[in-house]
């Protein structure tokens, strides 16, 4: 009786707590379940300018606003250029195809962006005893004489020496030039500061030597293309000579005081038309002789009138009055009295 008593009380323990476990996971819940949290928004993605062609342009060609446009793009170009302004007025050198990026390195650069329409760069060679003594530095105004000295087999010349260039410009002297100046005192002896090591100063010093006036071979000048060819024969059968200038100092020659030199090769018939003169370019063509550069050309004289100009012109003499005569007979004897 007492098993069996102890049996039902089990039971119905169990069952309560199987009832209560029922009644647990049953029950509602009393807080809602914490929501995950929300995602950060996503920023744009950051936009870049960049400077693309819009059309094919070609090499050699000024660049112009037309020939430019932004787009934007995920990431920089590197070394492209975000503003159309900077490449306004430069030159290509190499073409570049329709929406490609430009580039420095597709853009021309050096001496050639610092000639003026009609120049050339001509390097000449230098020396310390006809260069001012290597006082001469980039962008500095020289003139330029040229000496013969009459033993030339090119030509038989008086020893002579005369102006060949005047005011032209330097455009670089020895390793220096307008884009890259020579360093100024404070400059160098900043750079000796710098250096602290002995050998970084000595291979500093070794660079630096190629770049000193007093180490150059040659210089490169602005020359108009009229006056390359005279400057060539001038340096090739007699001596230049570099005279320094003060930079406001304009005064220049008139060539039309001169008689102009004959050319090597003479054009056609009828080319160029009457009062028409050869072009700068077509001059460098047609060449330039050493004895004409050398003699000079004979001065002109004022143009002849026509002989039957020149016979109406002159004065006419009046001829002499004619004698009155009368012949007078004696005998079978005529003669002639004047009166």
């Amino acid at each position: 009786m007492n098993l069996t008593k102890i049996l039902a009380g089990l039971l119905l323990a169990l069952a309560l707590l199987l009832a209560i476990g029922a009644w647990m996971l049953g029950r509602p819940s009393s807080a809602p379940a914490s929501t995950a949290p929300a995602a950060a928004p996503v920023a744009p993605a950051q936009q870049h300018d960049v400077v693309v062609a819009a059309k094919a342009i070609a090499a050699g060609q000024r660049l112009v606003a037309e020939d430019l446009k932004v787009v934007r793009m995920p990431a920089a170009v590197p070394h492209g250029f975000g503003n159309p302004a900077a490449l306004l007025g430069r030159t290509t050198g190499t073409h570049i195809h329709a929406d490609a990026p430009l580039f420095e390195q597709q853009l021309l650069n050096g001496l050639a962006l610092q000639l003026e329409s009609g120049q050339r760069a001509v390097s000449v060679a230098v020396k310390e005893a006809m260069a001012a003594g290597h006082h001469v530095r980039p962008g500095d105004f020289v003139d330029v004489f040229f000496t013969l000295d009459g033993k030339s087999d090119q030509a038989q010349v008086d020893t002579q020496t005369r102006l060949l260039l005047a005011r032209s410009r330097v455009l670089a002297y020895g390793a220096a030039s307008v884009e890259n100046p020579p360093p100024t005192a404070a400059q160098r002896q900043e750079q000796e500061q710098q250096d602290n090591s002995t050998g970084v100063r000595r291979a500093s010093a070794r660079e630096n030597a190629g770049g000193r006036p007093d180490n150059a071979n040659t210089a490169v000048l602005a020359v108009a293309l009229d006056d390359v060819q005279r400057l060539t024969l001038a340096e090739r059968y007699g001596q230049l000579t570099l005279a320094l200038r003060h930079p406001d100092d304009l005064s220049m020659p008139d060539p039309a005081l001169f008689a102009a030199l004959p050319t090597a090769l003479q054009p056609v018939a009828g080319r160029p038309a009457k009062g028409q003169e050869l072009g700068a370019s077509d001059r460098a063509y047609a060449g330039l002789r050493f004895k004409d550069l050398a003699a000079g050309a004979p001065a002109k004289s004022p143009p002849r009138p026509p002989a039957a100009l020149q016979a109406a012109a002159a004065p006419r003499t009046p001829a002499p009055p004619r004698p009155q005569t009368v012949e007078v007979y004696q005998g079978g004897t005529v003669q002639t009295v004047a009166y």
